[in-house]
This record gives C-alpha cells, sequence and structure tokens, in this order.
C-alpha cells in the first residue's frame, strides 16, 4: 500500500496537478486536513487554540472532503489536529479510504499498541511524531511533565509494530543546537525511525512566544544542514 498509494499514488497526483495548472484550474495535488483543535498538550507557538470550544469535522465531512479530492487525482492526505488520535473515528476513517494514504502529524502520547497494531493491519498511515527536544526543553515547549518519555512510548508503539513511522522538530532557539544535528538523525535510525522532517518554528496561536523564532542566520544554517 506505501508503494502503491504513498509512491505511483502520490507522483500521479503531482502528474495531474501539473496538468490542471496549465488549463488555468487550481486544486492542490495533496491536502493537509486540521480534523479537530483538542490536544492533551499546550505547546508554544501551536496555531490550534486548544483551549476553545472542542470543534471537529464530523466523519461524514471528512469523507467528502478526501471523496472529493481523490476524483481530482489525489491520493495522500495530512491529518493534523490539534492531537488527531483525540479524535474518536480516526482509525475508522482511515480505514474505509483503502486507496489513499495518510500522514498523522501527531505527539504521539496517545499511541498505544493497540493503535499501533491497528494502523499495521490498515497499512496506509505514517505517523509522523513531533519531538522538541531534550527532557527539559519538552517540558517547557509542551507545557506539560514527562513529555519526552510519553512520547518515545508512542514512538516506539509505532516501530515495534513496523509502522513507517517520522519524527518531526519544529526547531526553534532551545533546540536548535541539541536536535540539528546528525548525532540526532543517527540515534533516529538506530532506533528505527524512517525518515524526519524539520520544521522551522513560527510565532503564531494564543502564546506566540517569539523569542524564539530563529534568526536569518539559523535559518540559512537549517537550509544548509538538510542538504549537507
Amino acid at each position: 500500500k506505501a508503494v502503491f498509494n504513498l509512491g505511483i499514488g502520490a507522483a500521479g497526483s503531482v502528474i495531474k496537478f501539473k496538468k490542471r495548472m496549465k488549463s488555468g484550474e487550481f486544486f492542490p495535488p495533496f491536502l493537509y486536513i486540521s480534523i479537530l483543535n483538542s490536544c492533551n498538550l499546550r505547546c508554544q507557538g501551536c496555531w490550534v487554540d486548544v483551549d476553545k470550544p472542542r470543534e471537529a469535522i464530523p466523519l461524514d465531512g471528512l469523507n467528502r472532503i478526501i471523496n472529493d479530492a481523490r476524483e481530482n487525482g489525489n491520493r495522500f492526505f495530512g491529518i493534523l489536529g490539534g492531537e488527531p488520535f483525540m479524535y474518536p473515528e480516526l482509525i475508522e476513517l482511515i480505514a474505509q479510504h483503502p486507496d489513499c494514504y495518510f500522514q498523522v502529524f501527531t505527539n504521539g502520547q496517545l499511541i498505544t499498541d493497540k493503535k499501533a497494531k491497528q494502523l499495521r493491519e490498515l497499512g496506509n498511515a505514517s505517523p509522523l511524531i513531533s519531538i522538541e527536544g531534550t527532557e527539559n526543553v519538552s517540558n517547557e515547549r509542551r507545557g506539560r511533565k514527562d513529555v519526552l518519555n510519553c512520547t518515545l512510548r508512542g514512538l516506539d508503539a509505532c516501530l515495534n509494530n513496523g509502522l513507517l513511522t517520522g519524527v518531526a522538530t519544529s526547531l526553534c532557539q532551545s533546540n536548535i543546537d541539541d536536535l540539528l544535528r546528525e548525532e540526532w538523525l543517527r540515534k533516529l535510525i538506530e532506533r528505527g525511525v524512517h525518515y524526519a522532517w524539520y520544521h522551522t518554528y513560527r510565532p503564531v496561536g494564543p502564546q506566540i512566544n517569539p523569542q524564539l523564532a530563529l534568526t536569518p542566520e539559523q535559518l540559512r544554517r537549517v537550509r544548509q544542514f538538510v542538504v549537507d
């Protein structure tokens, strides 16, 4: 499923997107859907105000969005929150679209061995688990205690069940020196992680924290590191 839905399917989405562009029709090749605003953490700089009343896209609405996109040739979807694993029908949503591939942006803390096994059986989803620094940095960035250990348990549940699993980091002033290093990537590889994403921190949301934003020089450093 990864080969056909993520590889061939995603490539086909791009080809159809380019054809649409030539005819002046604008519809994206991939969709990233924020399915709810609830979260178990309180991260600095998150665009979602998780303390507002709970809002979520109903399951039938999500199915309609995905089916409409599939009619345009789309096969790849990013699932965001809040925390997607707080959405009760997340597994059901993924199961209803076996010819699509889903990348689930998550803090990993709610991924149990049972949920990881379910995703493994479905075969069309990849958790992208966010790690924001060392233990102390993670606690401060994410507004809770024991954040890193809880996240690593979810990460290991995914890896132990053979899921295609990634780790994402939002680089900022408090974690760039620890995580923008080859040694960090080597640790992920040794743990069994398959891919890594680096984002750059952007001061948005109810806890803006602009002091965490990277300088222009640090941004150039990030780009050069990824290229190297």
